[in-house]
């Protein structure tokens, strides 16, 4: 089986679609910062498909989420990786 990672809404992405993962601000109309968002992004193109992997209360805790998937993907050959979810704070 492939790396696979579980999004908090329990969207199953296989890894090698990934091309990128970063943190993102989430705004609501008024431009006022709701929380932050941890986007996978599957492709290269102008409009390619970004993937909500999770969504966290502060910056602090996406980074933190970012960095456990990294490491994770740097680490296993063949497993599943489970985004935290917001109350855990993506933390170690």
């Amino acid at each position: 089986m492939a790396k696979a990672i579980i999004t908090q809404n329990g969207t199953i992405i296989n890894y090698d679609r990934l091309l990128a993962v970063y943190v993102d601000e989430d705004l609501d109309d008024d431009e006022i910062i709701l929380g932050y968002d941890l986007v996978g992004v599957t492709g290269a193109e102008k409009d390619a498909e970004a993937i909500l992997l999770g969504s966290y209360p502060d910056e602090e805790s996406a980074e933190n989420a970012k960095a456990n998937l990294l490491r994770w993907l740097q680490a296993e050959a063949f497993s599943t990786f489970a985004v935290p979810a917001a109350e855990k704070g993506g933390e170690v």
